[in-house]
């Protein structure tokens, strides 16, 4: 019974940190898919070359989308016609970082982690996106058609049908198994003892084997990346938490595997975890010349009402998105 209760607990701790986070996301693509014109992604992104997967990263960065709220984007992009490369740049540079990310770990790890981290989600998101397009590309773009006859719908109603069905009601059951997957190693696995393996190349190899699966997203792994640096962990192999937790875990690739295919899902896991290894040993050997990397003092929070809200807001999206998706 304790197993089947830390079992629960660590999903519904999993949907406390990315309810909001993939809320968001569900938003954020449907206000897209008004925004932007299908000609639009098709011109910019669908060309498998340098020039989409530098776009796609560059557009990526800076968002504040988490590794589960980047995936309803993600979707958004392949449906109308993005290639795989810039699918798989944007999937792996965005969750890692954001303006938000950014300022958050500013605050809690130093500048000189807050400079390398959102480098390193650049650098690693376009080598991922040119290594993806040398696979075999043919997209399924959907056009936007409409009958000149049969007026629109308003575009809060298109904003919220196509996020909050269309692309919710796609990604529900892989994300679903995600969920169940990540809750099942986040409730059976403290992060916290990381700092017992050292900092060098097997503390990075148990960080990665714990953190590929886990569900955690770039806020939510910050405390903690906080109290790995104070507890005595590298600044790399701390980098490599702060890479492999929130740019792989089960939702993501599962969902990756449904958008893009099963080969470009093992490939782009491969690259994820090879690139953080790098980017970890790397930040080892600079870091004594970037800005000062410190952890700042922690203090538990309670989980407030508005994320249990959207936890179970989350659910009843998914839930209905797959029964209208279902119907169509």
């Amino acid at each position: 019974m304790t197993f089947l209760r830390d079992i629960l607990v660590g999903c519904w701790e999993t949907l406390l940190m990315m309810a909001p986070y993939l809320l968001l996301g569900f938003l954020v693509s449907g206000v897209l898919s008004v925004v932007l014109p299908v000609r639009w992604v098709k011109k910019h992104l669908s060309k498998p070359g340098k020039a989409s997967v530098l776009k796609s990263a560059l557009f990526g960065v800076p968002l504040p989308l988490c590794s589960c709220g980047v995936i309803p984007v993600a979707a958004w992009m392949r449906r109308h016609g993005a290639s795989k490369g810039a699918v798989g740049a944007f999937l792996l540079s965005t969750p890692q970082t954001g303006v938000d990310g950014f300022l958050v770990a500013m605050a809690l790890l130093g500048l000189g982690m807050a400079l390398y981290n959102m480098a390193a989600a650049f650098v690693s998101g376009m080598i991922v996106g040119l290594v993806l397009n040398l696979f075999r590309d043919s997209p399924v773009i959907e056009e936007e058609v409409s009958d000149p006859e049969t007026p629109r719908p308003a575009w809060p109603l298109r904003v919220i049908r196509h996020g909050f069905v269309t692309i919710a009601g796609d990604i529900a059951v892989p994300l679903a198994f995600g969920i169940l997957a990540s809750g099942v190693i986040s409730g059976l696995v403290d992060p916290d003892q990381f700092s017992a393996y050292g900092s060098g190349l097997w503390a990075k190899l148990a960080v990665i084997a714990i953190a590929t699966p886990l569900y955690v997203c770039d806020i939510a792994s910050l405390p903690v990346a906080a109290s790995m640096l104070a507890a005595g962990l590298s600044p790399g192999t701390v980098v490599v938490f702060l890479m492999a937790g929130p740019a792989t875990n089960a939702a993501t690739y599962l969902t990756l595997g449904k958008i893009l295919g099963k080969k470009e899902m093992f490939t782009y896991l491969g690259c994820a975890i090879v690139l953080s290894l790098v980017m970890g040993f790397l930040l080892d050997r600079i870091a004594p010349v970037l800005p000062p990397i410190e952890a700042a003092c922690l203090h538990g929070e309670s989980v407030p009402l508005w994320k249990s809200l959207s936890a179970l807001l989350l659910i009843g999206v998914l839930i209905h998105g797959k029964y209208r998706r279902s119907k169509s």
